[in-house]
């Protein structure tokens, strides 16, 4: 079963130099990024309210595989999606 949340659940995120996810605290719990298996930005509707993005598809240490993403406008960042 595969958890999604359409807007992003907020995480906190340690980055390495070039901006990538090297570990992330998600329910008080930090997953170690093992690898990046895609990277890839989405920058659309700036005539409604623009998304503005730059998504991970990450694996953890503990064999997690998450969706994550930094919001570029608001320097947050989001899990999006977990797979099973």
């Amino acid at each position: 079963m595969t958890r999604l949340w359409p807007e992003g659940a907020p995480i906190r995120v340690r980055v390495d130099a070039l901006g990538a996810p090297e570990s992330f605290t998600w329910e008080k719990r930090r997953h170690v990024v093992t690898q990046i298996a895609r990277r890839w930005r989405v920058d659309e509707e700036w005539w409604r309210g623009r998304v503005w993005r730059e998504y991970f598809k990450v694996a953890t240490r503990a064999g997690l595989l998450a969706v994550v993403y930094h919001d570029l406008a608001s320097k947050q960042w989001y899990l999006q999606r977990v797979y099973d």
